[in-house]
């Protein structure tokens, strides 16, 4: 699925360098001209995913949004209007679903390089097509998301993906990049972290090496916002709340209540850095929201002037419940030295509960309390 502030520090180094100097410009805020200056666009050119992870909204929440393929006139139309209206500086080709089920995907790409943005890909790599048109057709990064290194551990949160199949697939990427001198594509492995899969980094991160691909780690979120607010005010059902209690490395009631601690930042960069366009060309509020049959859905993209998106972005009452527990924060504290520390060390914690996460990070024992959703 994947959650980040403009791209964020992960994502900005490995972007080309015009494009890197051109997202350092500060966006203006809501208090600045009437409202935000979007840098980043995000288009789920697809409207499904062949995985079912729990932890994210296709795999919890069902199939709530329309399905189908972006055609490449749409897609044309919002790249045009955000470029030209917002002076954006790169493209995500992703957001809810696998963009790799695209079959026109390297059109996608060269339309985002016409324009000279950035373009960015994420893929769960358990299907592989065009590998050789998508690489040619010049990618600045291209992550493949996963969970573990052998199955009994990835496909319990890759639920339905098969980690041999990535595995095979990586060689075959890793091959197709050295054939065609593709240097200017970053390839990088994004390894989610949970309860259950701290002792499986290692030899995912030798593999990845050995092939070639930047290798980076990250504590596994509880995705969708709607999802995260029913557990925060005791709506979530049991199994869901026993799932998110036993699987996360990071305690998510814990995580978010330490950003309620963080009083000094205010400015959401994920409402006001980001275009947030899903399969049929609506505009999300943000990145972090799934259902797109209410309030959440601001407008047909196309159609909406800059201040049309800035009415729609202001004072929305999804903002409202989300600053009330900062979740804004949460989502995107690896930008925050204080708030990574706090989180780092309350993983920890909950991985000293853990056996084999003891043994591999020689972790103190912690007695194994249960965890409250509800305070």
């Amino acid at each position: 699925m994947h959650l980040w502030r403009a791209i964020n520090a992960r994502v900005v180094s490995l972007l080309p360098v015009g494009i890197r100097r051109r997202l350092a410009k500060p966006a203006s805020s809501y208090a600045h001209n009437g409202g935000p200056t979007p840098k980043i666009l995000t288009v789920d050119i697809v409207g499904a995913c062949n995985l079912r992870c729990p932890s994210c909204p296709v795999g919890n929440t069902g199939p709530v949004n329309e399905k189908g393929l972006m055609s490449t006139e749409l897609f044309q139309r919002i790249i045009n209007k955000a470029a030209a209206e917002f002076g954006i500086c790169g493209v995500l080709l992703f957001n809810w679903t696998e963009s790799l089920l695209h079959p026109q995907l390297p059109e996608f790409i060269r339309i985002v390089k016409r324009k000279k943005l950035g373009c960015m890909l994420s893929s769960n790599l358990n299907v592989m097509r065009n590998i050789e048109d998508i690489l040619k057709a010049g990618p600045d990064q291209f992550r493949i998301s996963l969970s573990g290194f052998s199955q009994s551990v990835y496909g319990k949160t890759h639920l339905h993906g098969q980690i041999e199949r990535v595995k095979e697939n990586m060689r075959l990427l890793a091959a197709a990049k050295k054939r065609l001198r593709a240097k200017k594509t970053k390839i990088s492995v994004y390894f989610h972290k949970y309860r259950h899969n701290i002792h499986e980094i290692e030899p995912m991160k030798r593999f990845a090496q050995e092939l070639g691909f930047l290798f980076e780690e990250t504590w596994a979120y509880y995705m969708p916002m709607e999802k995260l607010l029913l557990l925060l005010e005791g709506g979530l059902p049991e199994e869901e709340k026993r799932f998110v209690n036993e699987q996360f490395a990071l305690p998510i009631v814990e995580s978010v209540q330490a950003a309620k601690q963080i009083h000094d930042v205010s400015r959401c960069y994920l409402l006001e850095d980001h275009l947030v366009v899903n399969v049929k060309g609506d505009l999300a509020l943000c990145c972090t929201v799934y259902d797109m049959n209410g309030l959440n859905n601001l407008g047909h993209f196309v159609d909406m002037s800059v201040a049309d998106v800035q009415r729609a972005k202001s004072r929305h009452p999804t903002c409202d419940a989300c600053a009330k527990h900062n979740i804004f924060l949460h989502y995107t504290y690896y930008d925050l030295p204080k708030l990574s520390q706090m989180y780092e060390e309350l993983a920890l914690r909950n991985l000293a509960k853990t056996r084999s996460a003891r043994q591999v990070l020689n972790l103190p024992i912690v007695e194994n309390q249960p965890a409250s959703a509800n305070t």
